[in-house]
C-alpha cells in the first residue's frame, strides 16, 4: 500500500511507513513525535497490529474471520481468536486498511486471513 488509507493524516501514514520498516523510536530522542497527536495515532495503531499479528500467528487454528455489518463497530472485519486454555476470546475489529496493512507486512497472515474469510 504506497498511498495513504483514506482518514488517515499524512503525517500518521509516514510514521507508521516508517515504524513498519523497522525504525525504533526512543521517547527521549523523538520526543516531538510523542506530543503529536497524529504521531500517537501511528504508534498506537503500529503496536496494535504488531499485537494481532504475534496473536493470529500463535493461535492461526483457532482463527476464524467474518464481515461485521453492524455499524457500531470500529472496522467491517471482526477476527475472532479463541483461546481455550483461558477460557477466552479476544475479537479485533479492523477496517479495509488495516487488513491490507497486516497482510503487507506478513504476506502469510494475509493469505491465512483471506481463506478464513473465504471460508467463513
Amino acid at each position: 500500500m504506497d498511498a495513504a488509507p483514506p482518514k488517515m493524516h499524512p503525517t500518521t501514514w509516514s510514521v507508521l511507513r516508517a515504524l513498519r520498516a523497522g525504525a525504533r523510536l526512543s521517547r527521549n530522542r523523538h520526543f516531538y513525535l510523542f506530543e503529536d497527536p497524529r504521531a500517537r495515532r501511528a504508534i498506537k495503531l503500529h503496536r496494535f497490529l504488531a499485537s494481532v499479528e504475534r496473536d493470529v500467528r500463535a493461535r492461526a487454528g483457532e482463527l476464524s474471520v467474518s464481515i461485521v455489518d453492524d455499524a457500531g463497530h470500529a472496522g467491517q472485519y471482526a477476527l475472532r481468536l479463541d483461546f481455550p486454555t483461558l477460557h477466552g476470546r479476544r475479537t479485533v475489529f479492523l477496517t479495509q486498511a488495516e487488513l491490507k496493512l497486516l497482510g503487507e507486512q506478513a504476506p502469510e497472515i494475509g493469505a491465512l486471513l483471506s481463506a478464513r474469510l473465504d471460508d467463513g
